[in-house]
């Protein structure tokens, strides 16, 4: 698969949203086990460190299967002024752990708030009367249970090791599929293969009733399938939207090549912001 994309070369940073511990530096410490990897703070910070530094390439969360799209990286990506490409999808199969003091009682569970979400039935049951605090990321949580007496913590059982903290339970609602989708960015992009299943675009359309509509129609017409469609405020102009879209299939195909085609015919303006494949899965 690494052929079908343009691999950062070992002298490449790679930053992702940290601290060390959290979902995003997990997935990337896979993905990139010899590259050297810089934390940041958001989302939003990591798109700065790679409008600064050229040279880096970056990983940041997209999708969460119970928290939907992250809308930080939607609007950074939408933005003119990014510059940056998608070069990669990767998906981690969330595994959720109780860490904590063995043998003590458990009065408070900190956590970030997606865990919370995911968890929140099984909490409901085993903890119903526990307090939750909700904090910046599962390590910052981890850091937390470990300064405090009766204090527990939702996130990846690697963080026990780290962090001195015993394995409580594991898997929480582990029959329930916990997935959070990455993007890996870089400021080259892909050059456009019949392999790659996955495209992104930036779309703008005429203003004039339907406009939607035709859009979709070439796709529909291609059988070109649509994954993900958000639409997005443009700053400044009240009452005016951008689109970014993915679609299965690459613009090599011929039937991709075709909609694109029509669509811009029809007066939509459209942005190929990635060219690239999915399928590469991890597990915390």
């Amino acid at each position: 698969m690494s052929a079908l994309i343009n691999e950062p070369p070992l002298t490449s940073p790679i930053a992702c949203l940290g601290p060390e511990g959290s979902f995003s530096h997990l997935v990337t410490a896979q993905r990139f086990p010899q590259h050297s990897l810089q934390m940041i703070g958001s989302v939003s910070e990591v798109f700065d460190y790679l409008a600064a530094n050229p040279e880096a390439h970056g990983i940041v969360p997209i999708e969460n299967s119970s928290g939907g799209f992250i809308i930080d990286t939607v609007d950074r990506l939408v933005d003119d002024r990014c510059g940056l490409h998608i070069l990669e999808e990767l998906t981690l199969d969330v595994k959720l752990a109780l860490l904590g003091h063995m043998g003590q009682s458990v009065d408070v569970i900190y956590s970030h708030p997606m865990p919370f979400f995911h968890c929140d039935e099984w909490l409901r049951v085993h903890y119903p009367v526990v307090k939750r605090v909700p904090l910046a990321s599962t390590a910052a949580s981890a850091k937390r249970a470990v300064e405090e007496m009766n204090a527990a913590t939702i996130g990846p059982r690697q963080n026990a090791a780290k962090h001195g903290l015993d394995i409580l339970h594991f898997p929480i609602a582990g029959d329930v599929p916990n997935i959070t989708q990455f993007f890996l960015l870089g400021r080259t992009p892909n050059t456009p293969v019949v392999e790659h299943n996955r495209a992104a675009l930036v779309v703008e359309l005429p203003d004039r009733p339907g406009s939607l509509c035709s859009f979709l129609q070439p796709f529909s017409d291609a059988s070109v399938s649509l994954k993900r469609i958000e639409s997005r405020p443009l700053r400044g102009q009240p009452n005016k939207y951008r689109f970014y879209i993915e679609l299965e299939g690459s613009p090599a195909q011929p039937g991709t090549s075709d909609a694109l085609a029509r669509v811009r015919a029809d007066g939509a303006t459209v942005r190929l912001i990635g060219s690239y494949a999915t399928g590469r899965r991890f597990e915390s």
